[in-house]
């Protein structure tokens, strides 16, 4: 069977990336609708339960062409909420999740905005939703828009934190798009370390509870960290 636009392919247990880039398990170990090919270079869109789409180039010498009758059918009916409303990923081309803008959105509600620079009850120089990475005193940002690419860039690491969390396999399952937002929101609230804590070895169902405890500061509880934690869970679970 010839590999080329709309056929549904496997990938080998060795497979990579085409740029030589090590692939996730979870890539190499579901089935993928080729979305255009051009010679070697194959381009992987969604895969074939529509749960997620990665539009990255794969060489056709790790992919197999699979018929219709071994292709993995996708369940029209669930009764977990976890399963259901599976959407489409914002996948980058190396096969990595970023953020949404819901997710962004989210971030920017709880962290506010201040366009002038300001000290943190740290002492650090501070302008946006929290970016404080060159910030002098008497920094301007212009907009609001300025500030929210400043918060996007500052995501792009929390959002790689949570990625390393589901290639080690910390992460014991592949996340859907909210539940990726929902992780890199709190990672960027509480660290790298409250996300390894909160992960690993639980189940979906089990991170989903478990972050409702992280809604302390000083060691008291804080009402806006109770309703971010309650935020995030709900959309995690949605």
């Amino acid at each position: 069977m010839e590999v080329k636009e709309g056929t549904v392919v496997s990938l080998a247990p060795n497979a990579v990336y085409y740029n030589g880039k090590e692939m996730p398990d979870w890539v190499r170990n579901d089935h993928w609708i080729v979305k255009s090919r051009n010679n070697d270079r194959v381009v992987l869109g969604m895969n074939v339960s529509k749960s997620h789409t990665i539009n990255s180039p794969v060489n056709i010498a790790f992919m197999t062409p699979v018929s219709e009758s071994n292709t993995p059918q996708t369940k029209t009916e669930t009764t977990h909420p976890l399963c259901q409303k599976l959407q489409s990923s914002v996948i980058s081309n190396n096969g990595e999740m970023q953020i949404s803008e819901r997710g962004v959105e989210l971030i920017a509600k709880y962290e506010g905005c201040r366009l002038a620079a300001y000290k943190c009850p740290a002492g650090v120089w501070t302008i946006g939703y929290g970016h404080t990475a060159g910030v002098k005193e008497h920094d301007t940002l212009p907009s609001k828009d300025a500030a929210k690419r400043l918060l996007r860039e500052d995501l792009e690491k929390y959002a790689a934190h949570v990625n390393k969390c589901i290639q080690t396999g910390k992460l014991t399952f592949s996340p859907t798009q909210n539940q990726f937002d929902a992780l890199t929101s709190f990672c960027y609230n509480c660290g790298v370390g409250s996300l390894n804590k909160l992960v690993a070895g639980r189940s979906a169902a089990e991170v989903a509870d478990k972050i409702l405890a992280y809604n302390k500061g000083g060691g008291k509880v804080l009402q806006g960290l109770v309703k971010r934690r309650e935020e995030e869970r709900q959309l995690f679970l949605s």
